[in-house]
């Protein structure tokens, strides 16, 4: 038994000794829009005083052999954050990015399999997209879009209309101040207090409005 314990802590230290990661950091001023595109990572936006814009990062992979990097580029009053990664990822791979932001600030974030959250941001318009992972927008300003495969999606206190689409993931919207066009094969819709008009499409998911 002593010999399998041994042995366990040496697997899971030779994980943590070969892990690889990759950081930021940083600060930007006057920016009016931000776009996120990064791979396997989550993303938590929410809305902070003053006019700076700060982001944390950090991707770990467990392929020695690939090397990932996280890039920024400010594009006029765009902040563009990317990460560089291999064509065809092998192993494991996770990420998580936190961003504190004026609240009147527009967002675009596209990511693979990680959960997006979104809190008290947006001016003109919010695009979320994701593969497996879930959309949560809380207080947002603007048009939202949202579109994702198997992940969930979640969207409440909206002021402005309102685009979803997902495959088997289920949808509740809550509080939204204009239209509503949704579409689902398999996931079912929720939806509170819609004070514009709605356009449901879906095969075998169901729809239920309070």
């Amino acid at each position: 038994m002593r010999q399998l314990i041994l042995i366990g802590a040496f697997t899971v230290f030779s994980l943590f000794a070969t892990a690889q990661e990759a950081k930021i950091d940083e600060t930007f001023e006057n920016i009016t829009e931000i776009e996120v595109d990064v791979i396997f990572s989550n993303v938590n936006i929410e809305a902070t005083d003053g006019n700076t814009v700060s982001v944390k990062g950090l991707i770990e992979w467990s392929n020695t052999k690939q090397d990932f990097e996280i890039i920024t580029e400010v594009r006029g009053t765009t902040l563009h954050i990317e990460v560089d990664h291999p064509r065809n990822v092998k192993g494991n791979t996770s990420g998580n990015f936190d961003i504190k932001l004026p609240s009147l600030t527009d967002v675009k974030v596209n990511t693979i399999s990680g959960n997006v959250k979104l809190n008290g941001v947006g001016q003109q318009s919010i695009k979320l997209n994701s593969i497996s992972g879930n959309l949560n927008g809380d207080k947002l300003t603007g048009d939202v879009k949202a579109t994702t495969i198997s992940g969930n999606i979640y969207l409440s206190d909206i002021k402005g209309h309102v685009k979803t689409s997902s495959v088997s993931g289920n949808l509740k919207l809550s509080d939204v101040d204009g239209n509503l066009k949704g579409s689902s094969v398999s996931g079912d819709f929720r939806i509170e207090n819609l004070k514009g008009n709605k356009e449901i499409s879906t095969v075998s998911g169901s729809v239920r409005q309070n």
